[in-house]
């Protein structure tokens, strides 16, 4: 992990020191635009490159299908991630797919690599998705969120310069901004957390509540900026304990609404925070101090709900919708939302278990936009 302004001087010498002759840059057409990826083929040196910048949003599967036939045809030995988390989750796969042949659709799953990957680097534009440090690439499969999960996926260098968030506008900060804060508190309240995890996560939730409308209100705060870089990339440390049901809730309104991704997992972030208080009771308080809220209170209950309304002020500040109703959704859809979200999106590692009854009843109470125990 490389990190700081400035430090994307240091792309040359970690390309020369893994030996990279010929590298594949896998990037989106607005980040070209932008003038960052010249600004980085600056700093290669005599590493000679190509570039593939057909990443979108949310990507499809046919988006991964794209670039393995471009890497699979240049004899490239690095690939380098340079955008948000939909271009280096691309860069990450490209850099299997190297070595791993057939379908990309054949490696949608858990651990299906047989083969190490290309040397890779990523380089975030944003700071959000933490995937400069995360073993998962997200891809859309016929309208539904899945994924490519390996260990072989894990990056070889994450160089994250704070500068190059500088150019987003407010509502790609808002959005990725509330993406890394969904990371690092789901990842505290899984099952999976460990010291390690709970303490990236902690900290990157120290920097992110005071900075992200910091960084929202004025994008040229530099401190603001780099706060958020770091809290993001903590976020990608604690991500390895994975996520609860904040993001499987975001995953079934994401593609229905078109909603970028810290935005889907954004809305739910309260309601599950407000739920989980009981079941994570020896937990809140610190998660309360990192929100710097219900210092007057022991109570997990009354803490859940201090942090649930502080985040639901958060998003009135960033332009979010904070319920389902004003979002669009249909009451009468809920059952079938819920479904999916058991169904597609199970999660064996959160605290609190949810069958088809009780998950209606959350996605009822986000429908009405009241926090607390969906279940009363």
């Amino acid at each position: 992990m490389v990190f700081g302004y400035g430090c994307l001087d240091q792309l040359g010498s970690e390309l020369e020191m893994m030996g990279v002759k010929k590298a594949l840059i896998v990037t989106d057409s607005v980040v070209v635009k932008t003038g960052l990826v010249e600004k980085a083929v600056r700093r290669m040196d005599t590493v000679s490159h190509d570039v593939f910048d057909g990443v979108e949003p949310e990507p499809r599967i046919e988006v991964a299908q794209s670039v393995s036939e471009r890497v699979r045809k240049g004899g490239y030995d690095a690939v380098i991630g340079l955008g948000g988390g939909s271009s280096m989750d691309m860069a990450k796969v490209a850099a299997a797919f190297a070595t791993n042949l057939g379908p990309a659709l054949k490696y949608v799953g858990n651990n299906l690599f047989a083969n190490h990957p290309l040397k890779s680097i990523m380089i975030p534009t944003t700071a959000g998705t933490g995937a400069e440090l995360t073993v998962t690439s997200m891809v859309t499969v016929e309208g539904h969120k899945q994924w490519i999960n390996s260990p072989f996926l894990l990056p070889s260098v994450a160089l994250v310069d704070p500068e190059l968030t500088m150019t987003m506008p407010r509502s790609v900060t808002a959005a990725t901004g509330m993406d890394a804060l969904c990371h690092n508190a789901e990842a505290y309240l899984s099952t999976l957390a460990n010291p390690i995890t709970d303490s990236a996560a902690i900290e990157g939730m120290k920097l992110i509540v005071p900075n992200l409308e910091r960084a929202y209100d004025d994008g040229a705060d530099r401190s603001a900026r780099e706060a958020m870089s770091l809290g993001a990339l903590l976020g990608g440390v604690a991500l390895h304990a994975k996520m609860v049901y904040g993001h499987s809730v975001g995953y079934t309104i994401a593609t229905r609404f078109k909603l970028p991704h810290g935005v889907s997992c954004g809305i739910p972030l309260p309601y599950i925070i407000s739920n989980y208080a009981v079941a994570c009771g020896p937990k809140m308080k610190r998660l309360a101090q990192a929100f710097s809220t219900g210092s007057e209170t022991d109570d997990p209950v009354r803490l859940g709900l201090a942090i649930g309304q502080r985040i639901i002020t958060m998003l009135h500040h960033l332009g979010f919708k904070t319920n389902l109703r004003d979002l669009g959704v249909n009451a009468t859809d809920i059952p079938m939302l819920a479904d999916e979200c058991l169904k597609m999106y199970p999660r064996p590692n959160s605290p609190l278990v949810f069958d088809q009854k009780s998950m209606v009843q959350f996605y009822e109470a986000m429908w009405e936009g009241r926090l607390g125990d969906s279940s009363r």
